[in-house]
């Protein structure tokens, strides 16, 4: 999905967007000085967030570094769906068929599927064509004169 903009702002930071920015400047401002403006307002408004996120990125991540060290797993922590591993039968509850039956094929190209397609279908006409044929002949036989005379 493609944004409608550039610059885009997270809700509520839309309503910055809005009422600070594109109503009071876009419209007659240079467009260079305007997306300056806009990355400057981001970057004043997403920094604390970045910044937070940096923080426990690195605190994780030393974690992983340590675990690492001592030659254990990266992660100790289980998590919910690591529990229910082995409750779950994706086997027996037909999980596996459903998903692939679905699953897109992005292997071969979709043209060359067509065209697969298209000649099964070819072949089951012709198929059918045929036996209308010998239905036909053996529909025409039977009317035919010679032979209502060998019935009788």
């Amino acid at each position: 999905m493609r944004a409608p903009d550039e610059n885009v702002f997270i809700p509520p930071f839309n309503l910055i967007e809005v009422f600070l920015l594109a109503l009071p400047l876009e419209w007659w401002m240079d467009k260079k000085l305007y997306a300056r403006i806009n990355h400057v307002i981001m970057a004043v408004i997403y920094s604390p967030l970045l910044a937070i996120a940096a923080y426990f990125e690195t605190r994780v991540a030393a974690e992983i570094r340590r675990n690492r060290s001592r030659g254990e797993e990266d992660d100790d922590t289980i998590e919910e769906w690591e529990q229910m591993a082995g409750q779950v039968d994706f086997e027996g509850d037909g999980w596996n068929k459903r998903v692939d039956r679905v699953k897109p094929n992005v292997e071969d190209d979709p043209a060359v599927l067509e065209v697969k397609k298209l000649r099964e279908e070819v072949e089951k006409l012709k198929e059918m064509i045929a036996q209308l044929g010998i239905a036909v002949g053996a529909a025409r036989q039977a009317d035919s004169p010679e032979h209502s005379r060998f019935a009788v």
